[in-house]
């Protein structure tokens, strides 16, 4: 088990770095990516089976050169998380161009070139890949009509890739996390009366009551990256507290 490799794009905060530490726990040597080296650090120093990767997944040659480097490093690359987003909230009428294009860029044309980039390594080890999607690419809310549009591709793709890949032995699954506590969340400008409000407007829409950790959907994806998942792919799981029942 020591052996086994696994990429995990925006690896250095919230659910990325949960996922990378819970994936190092199970013995996997993990490469984590993001532009911060500070925090890219900070989680690499959880766990001695993490180094880290700066790149930005918005460039294809940060793309090409971390495909490169999980090549020379190890030759192989058993599990892809690709984690790395942007979510920023904009009304209709103050929609950008620009922010379009960068949401798009990092959530979904990202995500899918460095699927390609990695596709030689994947198919070598019959690898497994794990995108991470979101509930609002189910369920819009209307403040974040981009980034609900891309993580509704983003689940697309994981369908068709499921499919595309299946005949090489690689499984493609999507988890949709629902409210989670992270630190994105603390990014996207509300002031703490803004935030209080939003938080319980959330939890108000959630059964179970309470935002979820991002360790709890770190969980889900050391069980989809195991063997235990060996027959599932395809399939997209929700982990929101009942959100979208």
């Amino acid at each position: 088990m020591s052996t086994k490799v696994a990429l995990v794009t925006g690896g250095s905060t919230g659910i990325g770095a949960a996922i990378a530490e819970k994936l190092a726990k199970d013995g996997y040597k993990v490469v984590i990516t993001g532009r911060n080296e500070d925090t890219l650090k900070t989680t690499a120093g959880q766990h001695d089976n993490i180094r880290y990767f700066m790149a930005d997944i918005s460039r294809m040659e940060d793309i090409e050169a971390t495909a490169n480097y999980i090549h020379e490093q190890f030759d192989r690359l058993d599990v892809l998380v690709n984690n790395a987003g942007v979510a920023v909230p904009v009304p209709l009428t103050d929609i950008t161009a620009e922010q379009f294009d960068k949401t798009f860029d990092i959530n979904v044309r990202g995500l899918l070139f460095m699927t390609q980039k990695a596709l030689p390594l994947l198919k070598k080890c019959k690898g497994t890949i794990i995108n991470m999607t979101s509930i609002v690419g189910d369920h819009p809310f209307p403040d974040f009509l981009v980034y609900s549009a891309s993580k509704g591709a983003v689940t697309t793709l994981s369908k068709g890739l499921a499919k595309a890949l299946a005949g090489d032995g690689i499984r493609v699954n999507a988890v949709s996390p629902g409210p989670i506590e992270t630190p994105l969340f603390d990014k996207m400008g509300f002031d703490e009366q803004q935030k209080e409000h939003v938080s319980d407007s959330i939890t108000g829409m959630v059964p179970m009551g309470r935002f979820g950790t991002a360790k709890e959907v770190a969980e889900l994806v050391s069980f989809l990256a195991s063997d235990a998942a060996s027959y599932i792919t395809g399939v997209q799981y929700k982990v929101d507290g009942g959100f979208s029942a």
